[in-house]
């Protein structure tokens, strides 16, 4: 018997949660797994990590459930600073839009970018895409104007996503590096803006 997305919504394990503390931060001093040189407040931190394994986790357990094995379902979650990042490819609209209101039920989710596609298994790279994140955040560790602490870049497909809590020169720098960097094919950019704060004497 299928179960119903209400039972799909409930079944995460404690162990899986408690997993999602484990040590992400790529580049950057980590305490706990999480980097103190991230505009993300801590409790941000903490909350990417295991929305990550939620979302994915229920998602993988619904696209099972409800689709035999031959159709092709593949989805990849990225969150960052509690927004969510939906990419991969899955059979029809229904598949899609179930994703992203398991995605929307985590509480500690602000927002969804649902960039899933519908169709058939496509022809898809995963090493290439895997290569081209690997070069950009390589380039991205030559900073000019910007930390590279404060963006997070994935490939999917051959287009790279670029989340990050960045003001509007940081972004411009940003967009400059990985745009021009050799193999990109498109860039879609998921920025939340970051006003400094003013100190005053």
């Amino acid at each position: 018997m299928k179960k119903t997305l209400a039972a799909v919504l409930i079944g995460v394990s404690l162990t899986q949660a408690l997993s999602g503390c484990a040590a992400l931060a790529v580049g950057g001093l980590a305490v706990g797994g999480l980097s103190i040189l991230d505009r993300r407040a801590t409790g941000a931190q903490a909350d990417d990590q295991v929305i990550e394994l939620q979302v994915v986790n229920n998602i993988t357990t619904y696209l099972h459930n409800q689709y035999p094995v031959n159709v092709y379902n593949n989805v990849k979650v990225i969150s960052y600073n509690r927004a969510v990042l939906l990419v991969g490819v899955v059979a029809d609209q229904a598949a899609k839009d179930t994703a992203e209101r398991i995605a929307r039920s985590q509480l500690a989710v602000n927002r969804v970018y649902n960039h899933i596609t519908i169709g058939e298994e496509r022809s898809m790279n995963v090493a290439q895409d895997v290569w081209m994140t690997s070069k950009i955040r390589t380039m991205l560790l030559n900073p000019k104007g910007y930390n590279p602490n404060h963006v997070k870049v994935t490939t999917f497909n051959g287009v790279t996503y670029a989340q990050g809590v960045l003001t509007p020169e940081e972004q411009a720098a940003i967009n400059q590096q990985i745009s021009t960097t050799l193999g990109v094919q498109k860039l879609v950019t998921l920025y939340e803006t970051f006003v400094p704060t003013v100190q005053t004497q």
